[in-house]
């Protein structure tokens, strides 16, 4: 079991929360898949994979290459301080780029969500440690479920499905002594409530 939340919590890493969110809603949402051309997805897809995951893992290398932290994992509070400054770097630049083509507004809000949750989960890392393999997750699903608020369009299937692999997630993290109850549980009512706020109401 060890085994199977050690593979859960890779697959359901923070830093892939943006592309999966955009993925969902550009492929499940027959409004935002009519309203984004094919040309546009792949920039999309493009510009998130780069700065969203690839540029925030190469930072973490070269920071730990600079003894500034001891594993990427960054598993204490002290260690994660740094990669998420760069990471909140990394993400504006993103939106930044989006804001660029012609995409919803509702999916520039979903990527103003996460970096005021990274921001968040910053100031939170300088006293505590905060789940945020939950926080990202819970911040996929306050995406959705603002989305489809804010597009009138049904999305509770999905929605279940997503906190049902919440559940998963909350699990490995717990399972691999990463955090506790407390921590899972705070992060991932941070993220739905800030994405959630962010798509429907900025």
């Amino acid at each position: 079991m060890m085994k199977f939340a050690q593979f859960i919590s890779v697959m359901a890493h923070p830093l892939f929360m943006p592309s999966y969110a955009f993925s969902l809603l550009m492929y499940t949402n027959p409004y935002v898949n009519m309203m984004i051309s094919d040309s546009t997805k792949n920039v999309v897809i493009i510009i998130l994979s780069l700065f969203t995951i690839v540029l925030p893992i190469v930072t973490a290398i070269l920071l730990k290459q600079l003894r500034v932290i001891d594993s990427i994992y960054m598993k204490s509070s002290e260690e994660r301080k740094w990669p998420f400054v760069f990471t909140l770097v990394w993400y504006y630049l993103a939106f930044q780029l989006l804001a660029k083509l012609y995409i919803p507004q509702s999916f520039l809000l979903l990527m103003l969500g996460a970096i005021i949750a990274i921001g968040l989960s910053l100031i939170i890392t300088l006293r505590w440690k905060v789940s945020i393999h939950m926080l990202g997750f819970g911040g996929l699903i306050g995406a959705i479920i603002g989305i489809s608020q804010r597009f009138q369009f049904d999305h509770s299937n999905l929605i279940m499905v997503l906190v049902i692999f919440a559940g998963l997630i909350g699990y490995a993290r717990l399972k691999t002594h990463s955090h506790n109850y407390r921590q899972v549980y705070v992060g991932f009512l941070l993220g739905v409530f800030v994405e959630w706020v962010s798509v429907l109401y900025l």
